[in-house]
């Protein structure tokens, strides 16, 4: 696990370091961004066989992150997500996700400013996905995460401001049996600033 941990951090270094040369879009540009996903499940006892049968689920995650230009297609930043579960088999936890993240924007270097990226995360945190349970805390968990998705300027409300939409997929590093993915769709709003927003 550690060695695949290495693996990604490597490459996501590379990245950074392989975008800065020649090339003048180095920090000129960045965001603050968050956004709010709801999942629910409700199941109701079809057979009668008592209230103990009813079952409900419900879970807000929310994402905060930052991130800055490192070419006209690369960005890196940091996350976190703070995610509130509850529901029938489960009390009403808090948990975290935190990390690095790099998004490749296929648009980059044409006349708009949308994004239109893949981004690929290194993340640590304590929500554990597994087993046939309800998500349920469990320290000391890493997890790599991969999604793509879409950065649509709002330009009747500002120049500054982005819809963001996403769909990722987290992956559990550690050797556990039982466990499986993470996934998550975002609806939110980017701030930018720099020079990413002069092409408005």
């Amino acid at each position: 696990m550690k060695i695949k941990l290495l693996i990604y951090i490597i490459f996501l270094s590379f990245l950074s370091v392989s975008a800065q040369k020649k090339n003048n879009e180095f920090f000129k540009t960045f965001s603050i961004g968050s956004s709010l996903t709801y999942i629910w499940d409700l199941s109701k006892d079809k057979n009668n066989l008592g209230p103990e049968y009813n079952y409900k689920f419900k879970e807000y995650t929310w994402n905060i992150n930052v991130s800055a230009s490192v070419s006209k297609k690369i960005d890196i930043g940091f996350q976190a997500l703070n995610i509130f579960t509850s529901g029938t088999r489960v009390e009403n936890s808090q948990s975290q996700i935190f990390g690095l993240f790099s998004q490749y924007n296929f648009l980059g270097g044409k006349k708009t400013p949308t994004k239109l990226f893949i981004e690929g995360s290194i993340n640590k945190g304590n929500y554990y996905t597994g087993g046939t349970l309800d998500p349920y805390l469990r320290e000391g968990l890493y997890y790599v995460g991969c999604g793509m998705g879409l950065d649509i300027p709002l330009r009747n409300i500002s120049k500054n401001i982005f819809l963001d939409v996403a769909f990722m997929n987290y992956w559990i590093l550690n050797d556990i049996f039982d466990k499986y993915n993470y996934t998550q769709y975002i609806i939110g709003l980017n701030y930018y600033i720099g020079k990413r927003v002069h092409k408005l």
